[in-house]
């Protein structure tokens, strides 16, 4: 995997974010933030309390205690007045703490009666009680640039009061499906549709293309292509076949072919160029082998475009299911799924299998030098989350 890594952080060090625009918090869903975003307002707002109680000064109860309750608070009130020595004020959660007071003993452990309350242990300063700007400051940093904005990271938003954040542009991605098998149907275009919908997902604008298994064909469609998108994936027709006419298009175009076959399994014959300024991304026909390139290089290289901070899928070491059968000299890529006790089980092993991808919700990435492995070895695992946001 070491080389395959070092192939995608030299096609990532030939791609810059796109250009950034504001706009409201509300329609940066799904986005990634250009700059960070700064809290307009703390979070919390004010010391309040952790949850229902009463409000007092730690120093008035060091053991058991009786105080009388002179006010009640409840959120989104403001305190009557300060809490004078030796008052305590029933306070509910998320309520203002009153001037004076440091800590909130959980009502649990009290007991009131005729307007006085009964402490039965002492109370603790800053007990339940979250302290105004503990979260974020006012002017903080709440969220840092390159992170997606999604509904937790909106809520967080919300609560400091931003309302406008720089975000970079949705990349446009051409998604070019070629073959004449595809165009005229005998073969139903299943890379297609995942490729455009894998495209969405990361917060991308697919422009679906097709082209028969003519040069001109391929050359006018990667050229349309580049003149209305931020990217190019082509799908089918880049390994060394007579109809693999995507080498020869680009070549025609003028491209910096840069890629052109890596040491993996599926997906060998992967292509990267530069046209127009543009990366293309040439994507291999067979389904797994298609969507396995699109894990390993397509999609971080559209999230560094996008302006994500982070473009590889989180991995972890897993244990297998069952043994594995293979041949060193490549790096194997595995569809899998994760059990429920944490063993990962491969789903898919042909390249040209669908139901093996469509199953898996982890990639089991080998090394070169792996072959046969037993039941129980550990293997370095992608977890494929969802990538909505």
């Amino acid at each position: 995997m070491d080389r395959l890594l070092r192939i995608r952080a030299e096609i990532l060090a030939t791609i810059q974010p796109l250009p950034a625009e504001q706009v409201t918090a509300g329609a940066a869903r799904g986005r990634w933030l250009a700059a960070a975003a700064l809290a307009r307002v703390a979070s919390p707002p004010h010391t309040c309390a952790a949850m229902d109680g009463y409000a007092v000064r730690a120093a008035d109860v060091t053991g058991a205690a009786i105080l009388p309750v002179r006010q009640t608070v409840y959120a989104g009130d403001v305190p009557a007045e300060p809490l004078a020595a030796g008052e305590a004020a029933r306070i509910f959660t998320g309520a203002t703490l009153p001037a004076g007071a440091d800590a909130v003993v959980r009502e649990e452990v009290t007991r009131e009666e005729h307007g006085r309350v009964q402490f039965r242990d002492a109370a603790r300063p800053g007990e339940n009680v979250r302290r105004a700007g503990e979260d974020v400051e006012a002017g903080g940093v709440a969220l840092p640039a390159g992170v997606r904005v999604g509904a937790r990271q909106a809520a967080l938003l919300a609560a400091v009061g931003v309302t406008a954040v720089s975000v970079r542009a949705r990349p446009r991605v051409a998604v070019i499906s070629t073959g004449d098998e595809v165009v005229s149907g005998r073969t139903p275009d299943s890379n297609g549709p995942a490729i455009a919908a894998l495209v969405s997902a990361l917060g991308g604008e697919p422009l679906r293309r097709s082209a028969g298994d003519r040069l001109e064909a391929v050359e006018a469609a990667i050229a349309a292509a580049l003149r209305e998108s931020d990217a190019v994936l082509t799908i089918g027709g880049v390994s060394i076949g007579v109809r693999d006419l995507v080498p020869a298009a680009l070549e025609r175009l003028g491209a910096d072919v840069r890629v052109h076959g890596v040491p993996m399994k599926p997906g060998k014959p992967f292509l990267f160029a530069r046209a127009a300024e543009r990366p293309v991304l040439g994507l291999p026909g067979s389904p797994s082998a298609c969507l396995v390139a699109f894990e390993v290089f397509a999609r971080p290289a559209l999230l560094a475009l996008a302006g994500a901070a982070r473009t590889g899928r989180r991995a972890v070491p897993l244990r297998l299911a069952e043994a594995t059968a293979g041949k060193p000299g490549r790096a194997r890529l595995l569809w899998a799924a994760v059990e429920p006790d944490g063993r990962v089980r491969p789903v898919g092993r042909d390249a040209a299998q669908v139901r093996g991808p469509a199953l898996a919700d982890a990639l089991v990435c080998l090394p070169s030098g792996a072959g046969d492995l037993p039941e129980g070895a550990e293997v370095t695992t992608w977890l494929l989350d969802d990538d909505a946001g």
